[in-house]
């Protein structure tokens, strides 16, 4: 069944939205956020790792989105399911062949919520707890999250959501970035999280897409291409975002100073290991986006 999308007045969007998005404690050190909901503890950016991770402390859980063909928000960050650690529902490894048979944008959910992403194990996270769960639609996740903080009596918890938009994806495996950007937010704003949501991308198509369409959303400029300056980055971008999400190896004192310069936070990402959780530390990041959330609060807290 296509669920019909929701839609939101601007009058109704604005009190939903604030332009205020600084809430990580800088001066205290820098934030943690886990990692697809700590990718090296839990089975990736399942409920049961979001949980896991908010029942451990985290603030906030960074998680990546996909669509599927019956336009259901997902959350994953693959685009295909990912080969020989996910079980169909007949019980047999997904082949490294698999290829396009795979792809989440040429599967409805009801089929996609059928495949196990988490009882094998992962070579990449040889600690990593290994249970049976599913890749969830983002409708669900948020709603088990937000639960469970109440239940719980937590204070609630941060989104970094990333919309894994990119040219060479549309069409093949995501709709148009816009449309791909407004099945999104139609979830997100459906849930009034407010303040508590921050929408990051590396395609700059959709983040000024988004700075147009919703000019008070948090976002976050995701950078790889350590070959361009941090000027030549921002120059491919035409406003200032709120966040500066580059990845860790990128950074150095004088960057992360040119970042707050323009009224930006710094967020790298994928910090695992103590070394350079402690370097990101002394060069001042506002926080850090880690797999390993768990040892990552031991790890900053050993600097002081």
């Amino acid at each position: 069944m296509k669920i019909r999308p929701f839609s939101i007045s601007a009058s109704v969007l604005a009190a939903i939205l604030t332009v205020s998005c600084s809430y990580l404690p800088a001066d205290n050190g820098p934030a943690i956020q886990a990692h697809r909901g700590g990718a090296a503890v839990s089975p990736e950016n399942t409920i049961e790792a979001m949980i896991d991770a908010v029942r451990h402390g985290i603030d906030v859980i960074e998680l990546d989105l996909h669509v599927t063909r019956d336009s259901q928000v997902v959350v994953s960050h693959d685009a295909c399911l990912r080969p020989l650690t996910t079980l169909t529902p007949d019980g047999d490894t997904v082949p490294v062949t698999g290829g396009d048979g795979y792809r989440i944008y040429a599967m409805d959910y009801d089929s996609l919520s059928r495949f196990d992403v988490g009882s094998l194990p992962d070579p990449r996270w040889p600690h990593r707890k290994n249970i049976k769960c599913s890749v969830p639609r983002l409708a669900d996740l948020i709603d088990s999250v937000e639960t469970f903080t109440r239940r719980e009596g937590l204070h609630p918890v941060d989104y970094n959501i990333e919309i894994k938009s990119s040219p060479s994806k549309d069409g093949i495996y995501a709709p148009d970035y816009k449309t791909f950007a407004d099945e999104c937010m139609d979830v997100i704003l459906s849930k009034e999280l407010g303040y508590r949501v921050i929408i990051q991308s590396f395609d700059v198509r959709t983040l000024e897409y988004l700075r147009s369409k919703y000019p008070s959303l948090c976002l976050s400029y995701l950078v790889e291409d350590s070959t361009m300056s941090f000027e030549e980055q921002m120059d491919k971008l035409n406003f200032v975002p709120q966040y500066y999400s580059p990845e860790s190896r990128m950074l150095n004192a004088e960057t992360v100073a040119k970042a707050h310069e323009m009224g930006m936070q710094v967020l790298p990402w994928t910090v695992d290991d103590m070394q350079e959780a402690l370097r990101m530390k002394a060069i001042g990041v506002d926080a850090v986006i880690t797999n390993q959330p768990d040892s990552m609060s031991v790890w900053l807290k050993s600097g002081d």
